[in-house]
């Protein structure tokens, strides 16, 4: 099914008829299905999407190590028919393109980061094209673009709009301008954390992860799921309170991966990551999850991802396995919670977050 932001596009299919095109972060599967006859390279910041696009069940993992050390961090292409389709966090490669297409996310200074980087790809006289939900921050958008080049409404529908920027002055996408190195303190102790703009935890500590972390256990023993790891707080957190757990950091986000490597190693620990569309996909057995999960589709509530995650979660946790979680108190998750497992208990709550731990 298109998203909005696709059904616009569709009403503007002669804007791809010419140059050579980059869309980065598609909101759906199916609107590169209508630009099958033309050559394009899609950038997934995003596996649920790429997986769909590129039709991947299963996973991908790979060492922390691996990426921190990368500056193309977590990369995996597939080409189908005649588009390139990769999932990682930055532009690779050298190619220079004329035409460059943004889905823009929630987050402004993400934006301006993809703009940059969009730019910086860019071949003379080329165009970068923005298109959002209006309540997404489109109307915005193009201020933020003012230092590139003259912007233009292009057209709007399905409560979102297309702007076209002619770009003028093209930018030098660096990483480290973007990348933000900091120490987060929960009670005595301390640890570093780097992030990158559209990242969760991105240069602070959030209440509710604060709440859970001081109340985990200090002695976990086996594999421990880290899900929806954003940054990597949790995971780092965790292993270097206790050096002996086998940490896997598990997220849909390419950014939120990279950030994670590089989080391990500035804590000087490693572990295994996994990127993956939720659980789907996901074959191994874990003895403990901690997690503060998302529950937003773009700037909605969605409670499915929530229903779904609270299933895969039982799934994957081995025998005695527990599921250590914090969320907004407003959510359903004890009643979803007692649905799957035999024991749920609070642990703590605040009047915001409710922390919540449940034995298989």
């Amino acid at each position: 099914m298109l998203s909005n932001q696709s059904q616009l596009l569709a009403r503007n299919l002669d804007l791809f008829e010419q140059g050579e095109w980059l869309i980065i972060n598609p909101a759906d599967a199916y609107f590169t299905d209508q630009l099958s006859d033309m050559p394009l390279e899609v950038l997934h910041q995003y596996f649920d999407v790429f997986s769909e696009s590129v039709r991947v069940i299963h996973s991908h993992s790979m060492d922390t190590r691996d990426v921190s050390e990368d500056p193309s961090g977590f990369c995996v292409s597939q080409k189908v028919s005649k588009h390139l389709h990769t999932f990682a966090p930055f532009i690779t490669g050298e190619r220079r393109f004329s035409d460059v297409l943004i889905y823009i996310p929630k987050a402004k200074h993400q934006l301006k980061m993809l703009l940059t980087m969009a730019g910086s790809v860019l071949r003379e006289g080329g165009r970068i094209h923005l298109v959002g939900e209006n309540k997404g921050g489109i109307k915005s958008a193009a201020k933020l673009a003012t230092d590139l080049g003259p912007a233009q409404k292009v057209d709007s529908a399905r409560h979102c709009s297309l702007i076209t920027i002619e770009v003028e002055n093209t930018p030098v996408f660096r990483l480290e301008d973007w990348l933000d190195e900091r120490t987060y303190q929960v009670d005595e102790f301390e640890w570093d954390i780097v992030s990158l703009p559209g990242v969760f935890s991105h240069t602070e500590l959030d209440d509710g992860t604060r709440l859970l972390l001081s109340k985990l256990p200090n002695h976990l023993n086996g594999n421990i799921l880290d899900f929806a790891c954003g940054a990597g707080v949790i995971g780092s957190y965790l292993n270097k309170l206790q050096p002996h757990l086998k940490l896997t950091l598990l997220d849909v986000s390419a950014l939120a991966l990279f950030c994670a490597a590089r989080t391990m190693q500035a804590n000087g620990v490693t572990g295994q990551l996994l990127a993956a569309n939720g659980l789907h996909g996901v074959d191994d057995k874990f003895s403990h999850i901690v997690t503060n999960p998302p529950f937003h589709t773009g700037v909605k509530t969605d409670y499915s991802i929530t229903k779904r995650f609270i299933s895969d979660a039982k799934r994957v946790l081995a025998k005695d396995g527990t599921l250590h979680l914090v969320a907004n108190r407003f959510l359903p998750y004890p009643g979803l919670l007692a649905e799957h497992f035999s024991q749920v208990r609070p642990l703590a709550q605040t009047s915001q977050f409710s922390v919540y731990l449940s034995l298989k």
